[in-house]
């Protein structure tokens, strides 16, 4: 896929349709996956109300440098929604680095009003280490990519941004590295990485993050400490 480009599917709000009133949903996938993925999460979300959008962002194999993924993700979102209109994120794993890039380097900040990052390596992952693609070079932790992003990671604080975790996590090694210190923090106890975006109880605390009016997601507590912990299958 030409790194301008971006694919993805789009799944409608159910019930009352005054709930289509919240913005729309983007979704952002993480390392081999594609928008399918989301197919799970996506029908809770429009069961409860949420309009959302799977983006496909290719390739997804570390093989291109995240930047560029951020730039399909920037062309999609431009040629699928008003320039004004206000929108929420979720990104995963990988995902949520190239939508981090996308708020903080690429002006997303502005129209977001909401973004909720899942099992993703905020400060690099040790897995990285076995690849020297360059995607993979930039996930190691303190690389240079990630300390340019984190240098200004406290401008997130100006939405409502928080983060899901798992401990049991064994793509993002350390787990707590997908723990931030911008905003809140969650932990949900799942066997499976990507358990967090397929598994019930990780697709209905998503869902609870995003239909939640207040400022604080409920639910989550402040860094450094996080409120609770859930299970999930």
């Amino acid at each position: 896929m030409p790194s301008g480009a971006g694919t993805g599917l789009r799944f409608h709000a159910a019930g009352d349709p005054h709930r289509d009133e919240q913005p729309p949903t983007v979704l952002v996938h993480g390392y081999k996956d594609d928008a399918t993925v989301f197919a799970p999460l996506a029908r809770h979300l429009s069961e409860v109300g949420v309009r959302s959008y799977a983006v496909t962002l290719a390739p997804s194999d570390c093989s291109v440098p995240l930047e560029i993924l951020a730039q399909q993700l920037k062309t999609y979102i431009s040629s699928n929604f008003a320039y004004n209109q206000q929108l929420n994120f979720v990104g995963f794993s990988l995902g949520g680095i190239v939508a981090r890039y996308y708020l903080q380097r690429m002006g997303g900040l502005e129209r977001t009003g909401r973004f909720l990052s899942v099992a993703t390596p905020h400060r690099g992952t040790w897995v990285a280490f076995a690849s020297r693609l360059p995607a993979a070079l930039q996930l190691r932790p303190n690389s240079a990519f990630l300390r340019d992003l984190n240098a200004d990671a406290e401008r997130l604080a100006s939405i409502r941004f928080s983060s899901m975790w798992t401990p049991l996590d064994l793509m993002i090694v350390p787990s707590f590295n997908s723990r931030f210190h911008v905003g809140a923090n969650m932990a949900v106890w799942t066997l499976q990485h990507q358990g967090l975006i397929t598994g019930r109880r990780g697709i209905g605390a998503i869902a609870k993050v995003l239909t939640s009016n207040d400022r604080e997601s409920p639910g989550i507590g402040r860094s450094p400490l996080d409120s609770g912990l859930m299970m999930s299958r």
